[in-house]
């Protein structure tokens, strides 16, 4: 931050009221930080930075800088902040300022939208391959080609199973309630990862295990795009707990053998190649550098 910059009181307390984000109680303890999967896989987004930011009433500052877009909206900032501050809020404040201020125009807006959405695919196919062996670099011909290929869904008609044996399993598990599920998609509706059915959907996972089909989840690269913000289970009015049910699928696949041990170490090294890609995508779609910007012709 340049340290010229001058904290405005006024402007502070224009953000703390409209996001009540508690940013004075920041410690900048950098937990936060450490937390955040964006800023573990890249390094680029420091949800502490900006919270310091906000406390400082530099609204014009924030309105300016790349990492505002670069958030997931996981949310997990706000589960492990000690003082209770709502980096996250902050960061939706801004975003709805810059549109309001017609900063960002709404073509902007609807191309970032899709690049995300889009971004899970990369992420989808990158886990196949780290399934299937190992990821050690992602080439530019292979970043447009999963960015712009949607995945397919199964061509085959499943049969449910109810009384499998991981169906059962889960039905008495106490802590996870999926026999409790409405089929209302609150947990879909909120999950920051969900964009296609196809790549990754909560609901459809509850409900393929409420049909015995856990065996083709354990089987699929989809249960591992969860990047674990719990916002499914917070939302759930039936507190059926879907982070909890896809970490338990997850644990299952690796006993069972349906994937290696080292999946989830290769799947790390994956982000930390993906997310920088992904990060200078956003900063040409803002026009924060030179790339590749237009999206409007992806399906």
């Amino acid at each position: 931050m340049d340290p010229m910059l001058t904290p405005n009181s006024e402007l502070r307390k224009v953000i703390e009221t409209a996001t009540r984000s508690a940013s004075n109680l920041c410690w900048a303890c950098g937990t936060c930080d450490n937390e955040c999967p964006v800023n573990l896989a890249s390094n680029r987004l420091s949800p502490r930075k900006i919270v310091r930011m906000a406390n400082m009433g530099l609204i014009d500052e924030l309105l300016s800088i790349p990492e505002i877009w670069f958030c997931l909206t996981c949310q997990r900032c706000l589960d492990v902040c000690p003082n209770g501050v709502k980096p996250a809020e902050v960061i939706r404040f801004i975003r709805e300022e810059s549109v309001r201020r017609q900063i960002v125009k709404w073509e902007t807006l609807q191309d970032y939208e899709k690049l995300f959405g889009h971004f899970q695919r990369v992420r989808w196919h990158a886990t196949v391959r780290c399934i299937q062996g190992e990821l050690d670099t992602v080439t530019d011909n292979q970043w447009y080609a999963w960015l712009d290929t949607p995945v397919e869904l199964p061509g085959t008609k499943i049969t449910p199973k109810a009384s499998s044996s991981g169906t059962v399993y889960f039905r008495q598990a106490a802590d996870s309630n999926i026999t409790l599920c409405l089929t209302c998609s609150e947990c879909t509706n909120c999950c920051p990862v969900f964009h296609e059915r196809s790549v990754f959907d909560p609901q459809a996972t509850i409900r393929m295990v409420n049909l015995g089909l856990t065996e083709e989840l354990l089987r699929s690269p989809s249960i591992w795009l969860c990047i674990g913000c719990g916002r499914c289970s917070n939302a759930c009015t039936q507190t059926v707990k879907a982070r909890e049910l896809i970490v338990r699928l997850r644990q299952m696949a690796i006993d069972d053998g349906y994937v290696s041990p080292r999946l989830p170490y290769k799947l790390k090294k994956a982000e930390r190649l993906l997310y920088p890609r992904l990060l200078d995508e956003i900063d040409a779609c803002f026009g924060f550098s030179s790339g590749r910007i237009l999206l409007s012709d992806i399906a």
